[in-house]
């Protein structure tokens, strides 16, 4: 909706996200570090995983992001709106509890 009344938001596309890019490996620890013990912490290697893909056809939609970091630059969307994202940690749980919540219906 700010969008849409921000005169300085006319024409642009906005990034909304957080301000770094978190890898699997800090995903999994946050989710390790609050209760979900199913959760595995270990990195395989970048030269298995592609390999595996061969075979596995979820890796194979993983492979543009295998040993690649993609970040946003979000500054323009906290300026305009005078934003600031929520807490990476804070926002990955709550989509873990939905999702627990959820699976439990």
């Amino acid at each position: 909706m700010q969008a849409l009344e921000n005169k300085d938001a006319n024409g642009k596309r906005f990034i909304v996200s957080t301000e770094k890019a978190p890898s699997f490996q800090e995903m999994a620890q946050v989710l390790k570090s609050n209760g979900y013990n199913k959760v595995s912490t270990k990195v395989a290697p970048n030269f298995f995983l592609k390999f595996m893909a061969n075979f596995n056809s979820d890796l194979k939609g993983m492979l543009p992001y295998i040993g690649n970091t993609f970040n946003g630059d979000v500054s323009d969307t906290m300026n305009t709106f005078n934003w600031k994202p929520i807490a990476f940690k804070k926002t990955f749980l709550d989509t873990a509890k939905s999702v627990e919540a959820a699976m439990q219906q």
